[in-house]
């Protein structure tokens, strides 16, 4: 439900019924008053024209007379909501019946009771009498009212019952919506998944869809071409970068051997010169052959095979190879996983993996007294880690360091390409796996988590 909320067709639905809903309120209370003063208007209409139908004009000089010649008269009315009240001088009651009068409204009534005739409303809880008020010549009054509270509640039914029609309409469109909602809600997280996924390296997702002709469909018709013009690109880059590694690789290795040869028979000055240059060449073929494996990774072209590894052996592997230049640094390694515990991989890329993060804490944070290598499991995942207690990696770099050639030492400082966890990245995408960085204050925690997939 929380997801929904956020959608935003669910929200602009609800917005639009709420809105409606406010709208509906407004109308039934502008309604409810244009009803009512309709209904006192036309109440008015009747009193009046039962005045003039009663013809009791000559007998408004006296309320006494005017009294007799009602009851002599016998003019009643067959609407139980329709009185008609005299009083004399000292505003009692001569006819009608008492019991719908207060004292209060008896009050209102002498307050009133001066030329010219006017319309008054009185209300109790249980009456609202609405009539005229003619002041009689002997100082009497004559009040012809009508109970309006009944014809009220009456009036004010419509829009109550119109209301409730329209709350029940906005309700059923808010319901029919939902499934829109639920359905576009559905192909937004697609939508989303995918990008993600191709972020993390598996550049072979597309977004599945219908060409409807809506904008969904549209907006995937789009991303995929988006997708697969970036892979394409990326793949030409790879393939021209590996193809200049590899094709300078042969003349380079020639350029090696003739300074070798140059370097024997000079001495002195000469011979010096050449051995730096020699070196220059060692490392650019240390890039070159660095760029090609990551192609061939990347590329999914390089030959792998999952094996059963046993988790205690490929670190006890990789601590006898790089423990003597741990030594040279003052730095102890430690082994942390279990002797039984088997994962299925790659192991040559397992153990590259191991060995450039373990390569990188050594150079990257030589003042660590000691670094960790782990190998364990969580939630059926096999998590690979290697922590140092160096300074770690600052949160707003972690997002770059894993890019080709990106690094945060200059070479000055430390020697490298900025290919090592580009490397590891690949490696980890390559069996489903992902590469994450984590502070731990001091020093850093590289992990390479594989899915429950990989893990046997």
């Amino acid at each position: 439900m929380k997801p929904l909320l956020h959608s935003s067709s669910f929200r602009q639905a609800a917005t639009i019924a709420f809105i409606c809903l406010l709208i509906s309120c407004t109308a039934i209370f502008i309604s409810n008053a244009i009803l009512e003063n309709i209904m006192k208007s036309h109440v008015r209409s009747m009193i009046f024209e039962n005045l003039e139908n009663q013809k009791l004009n000559v007998a408004f000089n006296s309320s006494t007379q005017l009294a007799e010649l009602l009851k002599t008269n016998r003019i009643t009315d067959s609407r139980k909501d329709h009185f008609t009240f005299i009083f004399d001088a000292n505003s009692h009651i001569l006819s009608g019946n008492k019991h719908y009068l207060s004292d209060s409204h008896i009050s209102v009534l002498q307050q009133n009771n001066t030329n010219p005739p006017r319309i008054l409303s009185l209300k109790s809880p249980s009456i609202e009498l609405l009539g005229l008020l003619v002041p009689l010549v002997d100082g009497g009054m004559y009040f012809n009212a009508y109970n309006v509270q009944p014809m009220i509640q009456q009036t004010r039914l419509i829009p109550l019952m119109t209301g409730a029609g329209l709350l029940a309409i906005q309700l059923t469109i808010l319901f029919i919506s939902l499934p829109f909602s639920l359905h576009n809600l559905y192909r937004v997280n697609h939508i989303i998944a995918v990008l993600e996924d191709y972020a993390r390296g598996k550049h072979s997702v597309r977004v599945h869809y219908k060409n409807n002709g809506d904008e969904f469909g549209q907006l995937s018709q789009e991303i995929n071409l988006v997708l697969g013009r970036t892979q394409k690109l990326m793949e030409e880059v790879r393939d021209i970068t590996s193809h200049v590694a590899h094709e300078l690789r042969t003349p380079l290795t020639r350029l090696q051997h003739k300074l070798i040869n140059l370097s024997e028979r000079v001495n002195g000055e000469e011979q010096h010169e050449l051995e730096q240059a020699i070196k220059e060449t060692e490392q650019i073929q240390i890039l070159f052959r660095a760029i090609m494996r990551l192609s061939e990774v990347e590329t999914g072209q390089v030959c792998h095979q999952k094996d059963k590894i046993n988790a205690y052996d490929i670190l006890h592997e990789v601590y006898e190879y790089y423990q003597p230049l741990a030594e040279n640094h003052g730095i102890e390694l430690h082994i942390d996983a279990h002797k039984k515990h088997t994962f299925y991989a790659d192991q040559i890329l397992i153990f590259q993996a191991i060995a450039n993060l373990l390569d990188n804490a050594i150079k990257y944070a030589p003042q660590s007294k000691i670094i960790c290598l782990s190998i364990t499991t969580s939630l059926g995942e096999t998590l690979i880690k290697v922590t140092d207690q160096g300074p770690g990696i600052p949160e707003e770099s972690q997002q770059f360091v894993t890019q080709r050639f990106k690094r945060l030492a200059s070479k000055k400082e430390v020697f490298g390409h900025g290919l090592g966890l580009t490397l590891i990245q690949a490696i980890a995408s390559l069996h489903n796996g992902e590469l994450t960085l984590t502070n731990i204050h001091p020093g850093l925690c590289v992990c390479i988590k594989f899915g429950s997939n990989d893990v046997h």
